[in-house]
């Protein structure tokens, strides 16, 4: 796969990425204005046409910037549900148009977390990078005979972080419609998981449990990790071969194959969310490898969200067709309550709006579980989903406990996944007993 032209320079200083940040939101406020100039002429374009323009002009200076600026773009491409759709379909490609940085960027920012140069290290050492991501680009390096993948991370990824989140901070507003005292958990929890996934000693202790927590699960991959070669910059692993999602579905694939492999992720995930309680909450498919040999490799877990039990029964509890019956909308009103999706300022009229329009959604959202069987080719269930998505964005309010951010992203994302695999799985969940697939059983 061929890489954007390196960038010999990333912009790491306060005063450096602020100005790029000021360039983006003068473009942004220019765009608007030039929206309204137009529509007073009578020549106005759609808000689509404004939102997939502006998501350009960000999407070039988030590309610029990297580290957490690039985060936030990846992480509004899953989000369905508070962005339009003509934005999230321009973030989408943060996941692939990032300039890697050049061959002395790397040996300094090597050499400075692992104390020596990569020549020094390996047996040899590919300079050239082979994937460059938000925070963090791969290169190909070679030990004592073993082909090993090594992840290094942009400079001044961690120190631009929370600056950048603080400018962020400014414009978020103008891009959301959305009050800043609104937005202010969302972007803490984004924050947080953005610092979180830049600490290099935290991901390999992550893919380390996770490795052991699923050594017995079939069908996944993970790599072997060399803890003696990593450092806070720097993370080394075995070399898995296999293909990316879109290198992938290039190949043509049976749809046999294609099956198998969204089996096993949906699997891979229920097995996460629902029996160890915690989840790779970024499921975007560059974490993924379809292998040869049917096995699928698994090879990011810098995104981690644990589940408190309470936030995990109160979530799936709206999952439980019977807990929208009228004799219990007390009970209804409870979870809705502990889910923060009421406001104590909402009249009467409110809540039973917001327990309309959310019941909706969560029963939508809950459609694969239900039916225990998904075609995910067909187009009818994305359709309510972006439609419930729409109206809940025009609300201009964000509701619901910051978790929300993540978990409501993970399964967006798993779903974006399927329809690109244009797959029907067997969606039957045993981890919710409140499901009855005898149906199913006797078709089968």
């Amino acid at each position: 796969m061929s890489l954007p032209t390196e960038q010999e320079k990333l912009p790491t200083s306060k005063i450096a990425r602020a100005s790029y940040f000021l360039k983006g939101g003068l473009r942004v406020g220019a765009n608007v204005v030039k929206h309204q100039a137009k529509k007073l002429l009578g020549k106005g374009g759609s808000e689509e046409d404004l939102d997939r323009e502006n998501a350009e002009d960000l999407l070039k200076t988030f590309t610029e910037l990297r580290g957490s600026a690039l985060k936030v773009a990846q992480t509004i491409s899953l989000d369905t549900i508070n962005f339009s759709k003509s934005f999230v379909e321009v973030m989408q490609n943060a996941q692939y148009n990032v300039p890697p940085m050049s061959g002395p960027m790397v040996v300094q920012v090597f050499k400075r977390s692992i104390g020596m140069p990569p020549e020094k290290v390996f047996d040899k050492f590919n300079l050239q990078a082979v994937r460059a991501a938000s925070l963090g680009q791969v290169h190909e390096a070679w030990k004592d005979g073993k082909k090993l993948a090594v992840k290094i991370q942009y400079p001044g990824v961690v120190e631009s972080i929370q600056s950048d989140m603080k400018i962020f901070r400014t414009f978020a507003p103008r891009i959301t419609k959305i009050p800043l005292e609104e937005l202010e958990p969302y972007l803490q929890e984004m924050e947080e998981k953005f610092l979180e996934e830049a600490d290099y000693k935290k991901e390999l202790e992550n893919s380390l449990r996770f490795k052991e927590l699923c050594r017995d699960f079939p069908g996944v991959r993970f790599p072997e990790y060399y803890p003696e070669l990593c450092g806070d910059k720097v993370l080394t692993m075995e070399w898995l071969e296999g293909l990316h999602l879109r290198e992938y579905l290039a190949q043509n694939p049976s749809y046999e194959e294609r099956q198998h492999f969204g089996q096993i992720i949906w699997n891979f995930y229920n097995f996460q969310i629902h029996k160890l309680r915690q989840v790779n909450a970024d499921p975007h498919p560059g974490n993924f490898l379809f292998r040869e040999d049917k096995m699928l490799g698994v090879i990011d877990f810098g995104c981690t969200k644990h589940l408190p039990e309470e936030l995990y029964k109160a979530y799936f509890a709206l999952g439980d067709p019977a807990i929208y019956q009228p004799r219990k909308q007390k009970k209804l009103d409870e979870l809705f309550e502990k889910l923060a999706l009421y406001r104590s300022t909402d009249t009467p009229e409110e809540r039973a709006y917001v327990r309309d329009l959310f019941s909706r959604f969560a029963q939508t959202l809950a459609t694969p579980y239900r039916l225990g069987r998904m075609d995910f080719r067909k187009m009818e269930f994305f359709e309510q989903l972006n439609a419930l998505g729409e109206e809940i964005a025009r609300t201009r309010e964000l509701r619901g406990l910051r978790d929300f951010l993540f978990l409501n992203r993970t399964f967006l994302g798993l779903f974006n996944l399927f329809h690109r695999l244009g797959v029907e799985l067997d969606t039957r969940c045993e981890y919710l007993p409140y499901y009855d697939y005898s149906h199913l059983a006797v078709a089968s």
